[in-house]
């Protein structure tokens, strides 16, 4: 037999209690008090820190950015398509246009409250165009130009009955005969 087995059998008693001295753990304890942390697991902290907090700045980069580019901005059908900025210019030029041959006309002004309603309008479709969902533009935009058609809508007959009222130049209106109130 050699040693080993000889001290196993001589010891057999001693390797069946399956609990250790408290010598055992006492300088198990010491051991462990008196180690300190590698520097490996120290980095390793400190690299799982920086990470989460990497992390965490990107993601609310990214969701800044995705916020600030989502809300469109609308100034005008121009900023929808170059078709609708054509149809813009035309519906601009033509309100101008009908605005400028009525201020030569002396009248009480209740078009301009109904052209202001319109303007008002128009500047709430641009805000809902600037937030509409994908799909929902293209009838916030028909909505816009039905806008403009019913500003020229009303100046043209405002325009009509002015001219039934007065048919003589306008610019030689200077008495107060000639004033029109609708």
């Amino acid at each position: 037999m050699d040693n080993l087995e000889k001290f196993i059998r001589e010891n057999r008693s001693d390797f069946d209690s399956g609990v250790p001295s408290l010598d055992v753990w006492a300088n198990l304890d010491r051991h462990l008090d008196s180690q300190r942390p590698s520097a490996r697991v120290v980095w390793m902290k400190r690299l799982r820190v920086a990470a989460a907090v990497l992390v965490l700045v990107t993601a609310g980069g990214l969701g800044g950015a995705y916020l600030t580019n989502s809300s469109k901005s609308v100034e005008s059908l121009a900023d929808v398509s170059p078709e609708h900025a054509e149809m813009e210019r035309y519906f601009s030029s033509q309100v101008e246009e009908k605005l400028a041959k009525l201020a030569s006309y002396k009248q009480d002004g209740v078009v301009k409250a109904d052209i202001q309603e319109l303007d008002e309008t128009y500047n709430q479709l641009k805000h809902e165009l600037e937030n509409a969902p994908e799909g929902a533009e293209e009838k916030i935009v028909q909505a816009m130009i039905e806008t403009y058609q019913t500003k020229i809508s009303i100046l043209e007959q405002v325009l009509e009955k002015v001219e039934k009222v007065n048919p003589t130049n306008p610019t030689n209106l200077n008495s107060t005969d000639n004033e029109v109130s609708l």
